[in-house]
């Protein structure tokens, strides 16, 4: 009765979360074949990958199972030895993919990114389009076919290849060198008389550490030459990767891309969760490439966990809310990280440039359905912040720093990209012929640190909160500022570098008090002179000493330079306000971010 199978990490890249994904899919088709719950938990257990089946294998009727495809062949314009492949099996046309693709994200853009739905409105391409087109544009196609073409020599047996290789992967191994596909080779030929293909090229898109790179000191080994790998290893890794991978080129430069590939890595969800949230991300919504690498990678962390939480709100909407396992719990204990690859174009040649983790944000930890819908708000206004910026424009260093932070698990890494974004803030707010930049709001920093006790300590603080909104309504919201109702000059000038000032001061507590100090200074006698005008109306926030007071009270319980960080944070964002009041407000929840198309 096998209702485990373990998966030892042996690669430390994304080649172990494809095999694993590979393995699972076959396991589905399996149960489905055997007419037994398809249903397969994909489980990160440290060392080694976990597949909790909901129903055991039927090994004997696994034996028997007919051949049917695990992944298709690959054809793409230059696909050598077509003539190779079977004639009546069924193929994915890479190039057919790629053109219904081009017409859809074309019709995306003419929606504005607001797709209606229309009879003869182009429809989304196979979520797996963009993999095929990355192994035709790297030459792997020929490998891919090649992995595949050997198991199809094996049809006949394909049930005893399958049940050697659940029986295989059914005992944990304990010792180095005790791989589960070399017992499965070894049962095969013991029992059966079948001899698996031989070895063959572990080409960089299967296992980029390797093989030959353009940085050679990223690959494990001092050789130059091909390295290789048992055929069942790769066979799994090359299912894996085709049907799960989510694969973009990314712009680096003018008229240059790369391309960067990512595995999801599964931490503790079902099969066809992952499948489901996974598709409609790289159907639907997958991250544009045409903005540079920073932003690509900010936007899939974020798209990602949007996928999540739409998920989750899916099943919620008609059920009790307490029966369901994404409350209390992050969304990094379903899925844990993405591990990537980027390739770097030499011409007509690629080469692994660099392999790296993108982890996903802790916080995001939702306890009813109405909190989910907040987390969703948050995420669609951190995509907004996103979109109005890009590498071309200037703005890689805002984005490195929000990569930093969206992929990290750290919420103390939002402060670096904040202070740099509070001053962007400033400079586009003081130009007439900008668009009003997006703003954090109020409300989602406190949903972002409600999980942080010392957070939640400052930021509910009465007198920090004055303090705050001394600060906003002395940078963002005065001058002269766009509203709903037009442009509108008021009473106070803005402060410019003020962000700048209070973190750059926050290293020293004395440094700081002064620097707070100075600017509520200067901030009560704007005050004083606005209300020395009998025919004006004083609009603004009015800290008193006991504010200072109390804040350097929580210097003193805190630490200087997180108190500064969420003075700047709450100081720079956009402050929920009565509708009475909206037509003052500035405009930005009005402006719309500029699409352009590489965006989709």
């Amino acid at each position: 009765m096998i209702r485990t199978l373990f998966v030892p990490k042996t690669y430390g890249n994304c080649a172990d979360p494809f095999l694993t994904l590979g393995l699972a899919n076959l396991v589905e088709f399996a149960q489905r074949q055997t007419e037994n719950n398809p249903t397969v938990q994909l489980i990160d257990a440290g060392s080694q990958y976990r597949l909790e089946l909901q129903t055991p294998l039927d090994i004997d009727a696994i034996a028997r199972i007919e051949y049917a495809n695990p992944f298709p062949p690959v054809v793409g314009a230059k696909t050598e030895k077509k003539d190779q492949l079977p004639a009546e099996t069924p193929v994915f046309n890479a190039v057919e993919q790629k053109e219904i693709r081009k017409q859809y994200r074309d019709y995306l853009y003419q929606s504005g990114g607001k797709p209606e739905w229309e009879e003869d409105a182009p429809k989304p391409a196979d979520p797996r389009t963009q993999n095929a087109t990355l192994l035709t544009a790297m030459r792997h196609d020929r490998n891919h076919n090649r992995l595949w073409l050997e198991a199809w020599k094996l049809r006949d047996s394909y049930g005893l290849l399958l049940a050697s290789i659940f029986r295989a992967y059914s005992q944990p191994s304990w010792e180095a060198g005790d791989r589960p596909s070399d017992r499965a080779a070894q049962s095969l030929k013991k029992e059966n008389a079948l001899k698996l293909p031989n070895s063959d090229s572990a080409v960089k898109v299967y296992q980029p550490t390797a093989v030959e790179g353009m940085t050679r000191v990223k690959t494990d080994a001092p050789s130059f030459k091909s390295q290789k790998e048992n055929w069942l290893n790769l066979w799994l890794i090359a299912s894996g990767f085709f049907h799960f991978a989510l694969s973009e080129q990314v712009k680096i430069a003018e008229k240059k891309y790369d391309w960067r590939t990512v595995a999801l890595c599964p931490q503790d969800i079902s099969l066809a969760a992952y499948r489901q949230v996974l598709d409609r991300l790289r159907q639907y919504n997958p991250p544009g490439g045409g903005h540079g690498i920073a932003r690509f990678d900010a936007e899939l962390v974020l798209k990602l966990a949007r996928e999540l939480l739409d998920y989750h709100a899916a099943k919620a909407q008609d059920t009790p809310s307490e029966g369901w396992d994404i409350w209390q719990r992050s969304l990094n204990r379903f899925v844990s990280r993405f591990h990537g690859t980027h390739f770097g174009s030499k011409g007509q040649v690629y080469g692994v440039q660099a392999i790296f983790s993108l982890g996903l944000p802790s916080w995001i930890s939702p306890e009813n359905y109405n909190e989910l819908l907040d987390y969703q708000q948050i995420l669609d206004e951190h995509l907004a912040v996103i979109r109005g910026l890009s590498a071309e424009a200037g703005h890689a260093e805002l984005l490195n720093a929000y990569r930093d932070f969206i992929t990290g698990n750290s919420l103390t890494a939002f402060f670096p990209f904040q202070v740099k974004y509070a001053d962007y803030l400033v400079k586009k707010l003081a130009d007439p012929h900008a668009p009003n930049p997006r703003q954090f709001s109020k409300h989602g920093l406190d949903l972002m640190s409600k999980k942080d006790v010392r957070f939640t300590q400052i930021t509910q603080d009465p007198s920090f909160l004055r303090i705050a909104k001394a600060i906003n309504q002395a940078t963002v919201h005065a001058g002269r500022i766009q509203t709903r109702n037009g442009e509108v000059e008021l009473d106070w000038q803005r402060n410019y570098g003020l962000a700048q000032q209070l973190s750059s001061q926050s290293g020293s507590k004395k440094d700081f008090v002064c620097a707070i100090a100075d600017f509520l200074a200067k901030y009560e006698n704007e005050n004083l002179r606005i209300s020395e005008d009998k025919n004006k109306t004083l609009k603004r926030v009015w800290p008193t000493k006991d504010d200072l007071d109390r804040l350097i009270e929580l210097i003193d319980e805190f630490d200087t330079v997180l108190v500064a960080n969420l003075l700047v944070a709450y100081g720079y964002a956009r402050w929920h306000k009565p509708k009475s009041d909206a037509a003052s407000e500035p405009a930005e929840a009005a402006e719309e971010i500029e699409v352009t198309p590489e965006d989709f």
